[in-house]
């Protein structure tokens, strides 16, 4: 009999170690409440319910909400079939009362294991690209789980835009723009970032969904070059205009937007990619290109366009870096 099989049938049938009762008062999870103690209690119920779950990572029982505990509570509810599947605990809710049984039944026993193998490209992908990963420099988590991504078949190159410049510390230049992005979408928007030493970093966890494209994200991979690739009056010639925006979302997005737009007529200095910059940028690109069926590579322009819409990103020579990209692998256009 298979192993796999006489795990899961020891998950099933096999009451697990007597363990006091979990009481928790508040909510636990992706919510406020999450008393340190009770936190506790609910990641040794994880780790006692799940221990035995091929791909399973057990979690610290530290009584800190992290977010190997979000996700522990998510693969646990999705697994004996929870709804909704939201990484929340409520007191005496469906997910409190099945950390407390003996004996729970799976539903989805794949669960853990589809992560666990996500995980194990994740980690692939790093260490052959020699990429920094999210804890490595410090990452904030995001206010709310991303949802979940892995069909990805296009890449999407951006620049970081006229607030920065190669002559930043790419640690420091990646913190700028995960401070815009999170008042914007609550996590970091980008998968990768290349800085201008040719440094790659973990941006946003290749698992998770970017918000990297307007109302495009799904199946796309983002990657950002942690510079300043337009030259002046880009955001003018190609942006959505002041008017659009407004009209779409406010009075208040439509006054960012214009300020940008003088911003960038004024700024005369830019940067090129360096060759450090476009190596790190291939090398990336290929690997991705082994473990996902990649079909279509443009700069952030291009994929607005195919949507109907507009913008400057990643600039003219983001641009010509998409278009490199795309003939040394031959990969079509959004």
């Amino acid at each position: 009999m298979p192993s796999s099989f006489l795990i899961l049938l020891s998950c099933i049938l096999i009451e697990n170690t007597k363990m006091a009762e979990i009481k928790i008062t508040s909510p636990i999870g992706k919510t406020v409440g999450n008393t340190p103690h009770e936190v506790r209690m609910v990641q040794q119920a994880l780790n006692r319910h799940m221990n035995c779950k091929l791909g399973y990572r057990p979690i610290k029982e530290d009584g800190r909400l992290s977010s190997e505990t979000l996700e522990a509570i998510r693969i646990f509810q999705e697994m004996i079939g929870i709804i909704p599947v939201d990484s929340i605990i409520l007191p005496n809710g469906a997910t409190h009362r099945a950390l407390n049984q003996s004996v729970i039944r799976i539903l989805n026993p794949s669960a853990a294991c589809m992560i666990a193998d996500q995980e194990k490209v994740r980690q692939i992908i790093i260490d052959r690209v020699n990429i920094v990963e999210r804890k490595a420099w410090q990452a904030l988590n995001p206010a709310k789980i991303p949802l979940n991504d892995w069909g990805y078949q296009s890449i999407a190159i951006h620049h970081a835009g006229n607030s920065f410049s190669c002559g930043a510390n790419g640690v420091d230049a990646l913190k700028q723009a995960e401070k815009i992005d999170m008042k914007s979408f609550n996590q970091i928007s980008y998968h990768y970032a290349i800085d201008c030493k040719g440094i790659a970093y973990e941006a946003l966890d290749i698992r998770h969904k970017g918000a990297h494209i307007e109302k495009g994200n799904t199946g796309v991979i983002g990657i950002v070059f942690l510079a300043d690739l337009s030259v002046r009056g880009e955001a003018a010639r190609y942006g959505p205009g002041v008017a659009n925006v407004t009209r779409n979302n406010g009075v208040r997005a439509g006054v960012s937007e214009f300020l940008g737009v003088q911003k960038d007529r004024l700024a005369v200095a830019h940067d090129e990619p360096s060759e450090l910059q476009l190596s790190k940028a291939e090398k990336l690109v290929k690997t991705l290109a082994e473990f996902f069926p990649i079909r279509k590579l443009g700069g952030h322009r291009e994929f607005a366009q195919s949507a109907g819409t507009s913008r400057a990103c990643p600039g003219i020579y983001g641009m010509i870096i998409a278009e490199q990209l795309r003939m040394k692998f031959g990969f079509a256009k959004p």
